[in-house]
């Protein structure tokens, strides 16, 4: 049973992450800064545990060691880009490295790679720090990476359908956000850039 780390468990996409891992007999590690009012309790297939993004890197590869994948699906809400949007997302990918895991999946954002769209999106500070922690894990590490990089994001239940490559106005749902990166893990994706939207594709088709 593949064994995979969710950095950022308790957020919106990373609670349905864990979920979809289960519901899909992966076994799930969830990182939670507080996990004892975090997380639901401990079974044989998920276990939770202490995660805090400004902690050292020797520290956090301890709590992921033994994993096999790591997803990660942490944010601070637009209230700590520096230290959890980016600095925390390359200590996470230098702690997946030094415990032994090659494996990344990364949430990032569809328009990452575009500065015009950032400045008239209203969350430049936003696509800036996404942008430079997906530099990092493309150019700074030897990881086996996947960037996921979803349109608007909506709380409407998921459809399993996606497509690949939008253009014009789009949205997708959290759960199928959630899907697309359980997906990532086993595919014979390596080293790739996903940009997802809505559609009528199902998931295990479409990559």
């Amino acid at each position: 049973m593949t064994k995979v780390f969710v950095a950022g468990a308790n957020g919106q996409v990373g609670r349905l992450v864990v979920e979809t891992l289960l519901t899909n007999d992966y076994e799930a590690v969830g990182g939670y800064r507080d996990p004892v009012s975090q997380a639901r309790g401990d079974t044989a297939q998920y276990h939770a545990v202490h995660f805090d993004l400004t902690d050292s890197i020797s520290t956090l590869a301890k709590t992921m060691k033994g994993c096999d994948a790591v997803i990660f699906a942490a944010g601070s809400g637009g209230k700590n880009l520096l230290a959890v949007d980016l600095d925390g997302a390359v200590k996470t990918m230098a702690a997946a490295q030094l415990a032994g895991i090659t494996r990344f999946i990364h949430l990032s954002a569809l328009n990452v790679q575009d500065r015009r769209f950032w400045a008239k999106s209203g969350i430049n500070d936003y696509y800036i720090a996404k942008y430079y922690a997906d530099e990092w894990l493309k150019t700074r590490t030897t990881l086996d990476w996947v960037i996921v990089e979803p349109t608007a994001l909506t709380n409407a239940d998921g459809t399993g359908k996606i497509t690949l490559n939008p253009k014009g106005k789009s949205q997708i749902s959290r759960q199928d956000v959630a899907t697309v990166l359980v997906e990532a893990v086993n595919s014979d994706l390596h080293r790739q850039s996903l940009q997802i939207a809505s559609g009528d594709v199902p998931v295990a088709q479409a990559f």
